[in-house]
């Protein structure tokens, strides 16, 4: 017989596991469709984060080739959430807001840009006290 996780509730979970929970399919993979739904993305441009062609991501935007680079998102996102006191609408504007040590781009551009480490790095050093 399979062991069964412990299930916390949601109310005594940190807001910001209940926020990404919305964007995980009933097999605990991260859904890219939902994914770009939560951070108010277009289907064109969580495709473009995954190099993929928005009709396949339509298709299935829970396979498993795309759980590497969904989960590596929804970690900068945990860590974003987590600055931002578990504000989704104000890390969305984060999110589109050019920034000066990313070269003038936003951290969605970034990202889209496959840049995924500037805007980890950005998050640590705001996290370490230094201001943006």
């Amino acid at each position: 017989m399979p062991v069964q996780a412990e299930r916390q509730p949601l109310a005594s979970r940190p807001r910001h596991l209940n926020i990404l929970a919305e964007s995980i399919d009933d097999q605990g993979r991260y859904d890219a469709v939902k994914l770009a739904k939560l951070l108010d993305w277009s289907g064109q441009e969580i495709a473009r984060y995954l190099d993929k062609d928005p009709s396949a991501i339509s298709r299935n935007g829970a396979s498993l080739n795309y759980q590497q680079p969904l989960s590596q998102l929804a970690a900068t996102i945990t860590h974003l959430l987590g600055l931002m006191d578990n504000d989704l609408k104000t890390a969305r504007a984060w999110l589109r807001t050019p920034i000066k040590v990313l070269d003038g781009k936003s951290p969605k551009e970034k990202i889209l840009l496959h840049d995924l480490n500037a805007v980890d790095a950005l998050l640590s050093e705001v996290e370490g006290g230094f201001s943006v």
